[in-house]
């Protein structure tokens, strides 16, 4: 089996990249207002007054296939996934704005189930669908923006050298779990990764006990390499991911092994697994939260891999939103 087709899920020639984009966007907008504590470069905009936002686009044959996505695990993929970054920012959601793109061959029953979705969802975490906008489209589309708040935001920029890594539950499932539904594989043999990729659940909870202890932080969406990355750059330091102490759940190894997929690359990789990705100095043991520590803050710049003690610098090699 090809693995850069396999984990590589835009690895097709292209000029330019989500990296370098929002770094042209970034030096092309520096931040001019007052009121904005965080632009560019973080999970979501931060406000000085605790308001936070973020939005997120999702589309058919490129975030998701409908050949094996209802239309409720849509609605709540897509919210799960929009939270997940107010969950990163440390913040409580209040409300969402839905703008969906229709094809037309979308019926109301459609609409409806998709809204369903969102429901379960919403309800769990105590916000309001407050908005949104309905457009035709040759592509059949949802764009959320969700708005929280917090005291205290969680943002990329505060790791400090002599600093833990740390990452809540196991990393890769989703990808398995995607690939496992589009190669039909038995659904017996990956329930953990499958949910995972169709139900996510966004650290909301998670993320209130954590920021306690946390000084950076960010979501699982574009695998491991990409967000360490993001981490190490806008903290400006070193970032060392130990290799031996990355947990592999069973399904993932599994799936890896029986594919002679290496299960490292795998999970430096693989994203949409939302989940919480942080640094701290040190981290008390949470009840009914698991966390790993994974790697190390040190001085210095760039993202670096620790394999059987030896350490080499390594690019962001996870999901790519760009075309």
């Amino acid at each position: 089996m090809n693995t850069n087709n396999l984990w590589k899920m835009n690895s097709w020639n292209k000029k330019f990249g989500e990296l370098q984009i929002i770094k042209f966007i970034r030096q092309k907008f520096p931040k001019r207002r007052k009121e904005i504590l965080k632009g560019i470069g973080d999970d979501a905009m931060v406000l000085r007054n605790g308001y936070v936002v973020t939005t997120d686009s999702f589309f058919e044959n490129i975030h998701f296939d409908v050949r094996y996505f209802s239309m409720s695990a849509l609605g709540h993929h897509c919210m799960a996934a929009s939270l997940s970054d107010l969950a990163a920012m440390g913040a409580s959601p209040i409300c969402a704005l839905v703008s969906l793109h229709l094809t037309k061959t979308l019926t109301i029953k459609d609409i409806e189930q998709l809204h369903t979705g969102f429901e379960k969802i919403t309800k769990k975490y105590g916000m309001d669908i407050a908005g949104g906008d309905v457009v035709t489209s040759p592509a059949f589309g949802v764009t959320i923006t969700v708005i929280g708040y917090t005291k205290n935001p969680l943002m990329r920029s505060g790791a400090k050298p002599g600093q833990a890594l740390f990452v809540t539950n196991f990393l890769g499932l989703a990808e398995v779990g995607r690939t496992a539904l589009k190669m039909n594989l038995p659904k017996k043999e990956y329930p953990d990764a499958i949910g995972k990729h169709l139900y996510p659940i966004p650290r909301i909870f998670e993320a209130q006990s954590i920021k306690k202890f946390a000084t950076a932080c960010i979501d699982t969406s574009d695998g491991l390499s990409t967000d360490a990355y993001h981490l190490a750059e806008e903290s400006r330091v070193k970032i060392v991911i130990d290799a031996e102490h990355i947990p592999i759940h069973p399904e993932v190894g599994r799936f890896c092994s029986t594919n002679n997929i290496e299960s490292l690359q795998c999970i430096l990789s693989s994203g949409e697994d939302f989940e919480l990705l942080f640094t701290a100095y040190k981290l008390p043991r949470m009840k009914g939260t698991k966390v790993f520590r994974i790697g190390r803050v040190m001085k210095g710049q760039g993202l670096y891999l620790s394999v059987r003690g030896k350490t080499k610098r390594i690019e962001p090699s996870g999901y790519e939103h760009s075309i």
